[in-house]
């Protein structure tokens, strides 16, 4: 993109981040600084900067009068880094720049928060948003490995702002980060979703990786390479998470990251380390590979991402930092890890990706769960997303889709290359408000279930407990997963988004908007379930309607209210009400406290057997819709494909002599010998099975 069309191209994008600002503040009765701060949250959790983003406004003075403000955090378990935001105010002009000495004025003044943390709970009021997290910057956060601190402005960073004082917050560095309106521009129109990272060895003080080639396709490129433990463990210290594919992160964030195994050997056996340990598999966008004296290196990558050897990658991180005394530094050094690298192309990376992520860890204990974006599961809601319209609403003549988001940054790329009018008709038919990422969708089925504890957990925690249980689910019976669950599903997410809007407008409302919502919507489910046992909340009507009726918004109303005060009694199990919402305790509490649904909401349920009837007509639909398509797998995959899998088993006498003849008739299934579902369903295992043994095709 030249000059020109990037600087029209920001311009319009800035203008129009502008306006929506402006839309939601009148909407949500909000201010642009929080509606600013959670558009840029969303675009770098979903980026995979950072983990669940808090807002938590905060202004005042510490110690000797020292200004402090911040305006939200968020909390990496994986990397044990506290990030902490705060934002330039609004400015709606394109002409300011962000110089130097405002950029760290401002950073000053979040560092400043940490540093009086003690001061501010001394001396705040216990209802004041900063006070909670004052508390756990010196309890629960004491043991942070590093703070991040995040400016987030809406101005462009002026030329001269190309470095920033260097300092420390309660006797630790603090890394910053500026992130301008170009810089968050373009986030959010790259055609990954994420900002790039490059890394070049020669900065390591080294040539690069010696490789070999394995293996080519039109697709990929495979590489049989070398990695100094040291070069890992400083990037991955750098990079965090962003180096782990998305499955290995979650998989790390809940078995844990550091391996005693592999501690031991780089603390004892370092010179033995490329023995014992595995290597990595890791994946990249663009490298460069240059001869070097005859020998092959790879002397720079783009977008790496390891998918098998997340725990070897964070022990040698953590060994690295945490283990100095035991002369883990030199020992590093004496490291070297195997690495297979494969280069894919962007456009081909979500499958590909997704597959060597899949077999690599086919021999650890990373579960099919774990290995969630490409599971069925996911792959059937995409679809509903694509097809299923919603009925029309506003007076708009036409219906749109509820976009279920099942990679990062799939949305943006709809219209990444688009022309105007392309991206226009696209956001017509496909609302931003209507995006649903597959975290959302976890979140909200949670507190369906009524566990609004585990769905205050945030993103990747209540996501892996929820993949864990579709994965059974879908084992036992996948049926449930039908049209009417996915209809039931964004009637939830419907729920919730306006349950959000609805306790922003509250006046008694003051913080912890997303734990309020959880818990209000889980005791409302749970009231109902309990009190009214043969009915249940008709979530058909909100669907038809895309809309709450009036009974809801006060039925809202009424839970929500309580559900604050019972959140921020005095008597609570933790001081931090979002960290006291996270425990099962607290619910518990929450489903023993007395309440009652009121009148008109409860002459808005169903029959409870009308509501169990639908559903098992649709799982009778789903089922007949399975069958159909196993048919259509069976004959798509053609007479010549079951002939080279025939034929593929001479030498390899993988299929027993009946799974060759069941292979015979779908070779023969132009002649109709294969017509029932349990053949086609045998004849799919089949090769399936093949498949896992060696079988390309």
């Amino acid at each position: 993109m030249d000059t020109e069309t990037y600087q029209t191209s920001l311009s319009e994008f800035r203008t129009h981040l502008w306006d929506e600002i402006q839309l939601n503040v009148a909407t949500n009765l909000s201010v642009d600084r929080e509606e600013f701060l959670e558009y840029v949250a969303e675009q770098l959790t979903e980026a995979e900067e950072i983990d669940d983003f808090s807002y938590v406004p905060y202004e005042g003075f510490g110690r000797r009068n020292r200004r402090i403000q911040i305006d939200g955090y968020s909390y990496s378990e994986l990397d044990e880094c506290l990030n902490v935001f705060i934002a330039t105010p609004m400015t709606y002009d394109e002409d300011e720049t962000l110089i130097a000495t405002d950029a760290n004025r401002y950073i000053g003044m979040a560092a400043a928060f940490l540093d009086n943390a003690e001061y501010i709970v001394e001396n705040a009021e216990e209802s004041a948003p900063g006070y909670g997290f004052a508390t756990d910057v010196i309890g629960m956060y004491s043991d942070v490995r590093k703070y991040k601190i995040y400016l987030i402005s809406d101005k462009i960073k002026s030329k001269t702002l190309t470095q920033l004082d260097n300092i420390q917050a309660r006797g630790k560095d603090v890394e910053c980060h500026v992130w301008d309106i170009s810089r968050i521009f373009e986030l959010t129109t790259s055609s990954m979703g994420r900002e790039e990272i490059v890394i070049r060895f020669a900065d390591f003080g080294i040539k690069g990786l010696p490789c070999l080639l394995a293996s080519e396709t039109p697709d990929y490129k495979a590489y049989l390479c070398n990695i100094p433990g040291m070069v890992l463990a400083i990037l991955y210290n750098k990079y965090g998470g962003r180096l782990l594919e998305g499955n290995v992160r979650s998989f790390l964030q809940v078995r844990g990251k550091v391996n005693k195994g592999i501690r031991y050997t780089i603390l004892n056996e370092p010179e033995m380390f490329f023995a014992y340990n595995n290597g990595i598999a890791a994946t990249a966008y663009d490298m460069k590979v240059e001869s070097i004296e005859g020998i092959s290196y790879i002397t720079e990558i783009t977008s790496l991402q390891i998918v098998n050897g997340g725990q070897t990658t964070a022990s040698l991180a953590t060994a690295l930092v945490k283990d100095k005394k035991d002369h883990s530094e030199e020992n590093i050094r004496k490291i070297h890890i195997p690495m297979k690298l494969s280069l894919v192309l962007p456009e081909k990376s979500d499958k590909l990706i997704g597959n060597i992520a899949r077999y690599a860890n086919s021999q650890n204990k990373v579960s099919d769960a774990d290995l969630w974006s490409n599971h069925p599961y996911h792959i059937r809601m995409e679809d509903f997303s694509r097809r299923i319209i919603a009925p029309a609403t506003n007076g708009r003549q036409y219906g749109t889709y509820w976009y279920y988001e099942r990679a990062n940054g799939q949305y943006a790329q709809e219209t990444y290359k688009s022309t105007p009018k392309e991206k226009a008709r696209f956001l017509e038919h496909h609302p931003k408000n209507q995006k649903i990422t597959k975290t959302e969708f976890a979140k909200y089925m949670h507190v369906y279930q009524q566990r609004p504890d585990i769905a205050s957990m945030g993103g990747q925690k209540a996501f892996v407990k929820f993949a864990d249980q579709v994965s059974t689910a879908w084992d036992k019976d996948n049926t449930t997963f039908n049209e009417e669950y996915f209809k039931n599903a964004v009637s939830i997410a419907l729920l919730f988004r306006e349950s959000d809007k609805i306790v922003r407008k509250q006046s008694w409302y003051r913080s912890y908007k997303a734990n309020i919502v959880e818990y209000a919507l889980a005791k409302i489910f749970y009231t109902v379930n309990t009190q009214y046992p043969n009915s249940a909340i008709n979530l058909k009507n909100i669907w038809q309607k895309q809309i709450l009726s009036a009974e809801w918004v006060k039925q809202i109303e009424d839970a929500s209210f309580a559900m604050y005060q019972y959140l921020i009694r005095k008597d609570r199990g933790v001081e931090n009400v979002t960290e006291w919402a996270k425990r099962e305790a607290c619910w518990k509490g929450a489903k023993e406290l007395p309440y009652t649904l009121l009148p008109e909401f409860a002459k808005e349920l169903q029959s409870r057997e009308i509501a169990a009837s639908e559903a098992k007509d649709a799982k009778r639909s789903q089922r007949q819709t399975d069958k159909l398509n196993n048919l259509v797998e069976v004959v798509n995959y053609g007479p010549e494909k079951w002939a080279a899998l025939l034929e593929w088993n001479i030498s390899h006498r993988v299929m027993s002599p009946s799974e060759i003849h069941q292979i015979q008739l779908a070779k023969s299934m132009d002649g109709g010998l294969i017509t029932s579902d349990r053949k086609c369903q045998k004849v799919l295992s089949i090769l399936k099975k093949c498949r896992i043994e060696g079988f390309p095709g």
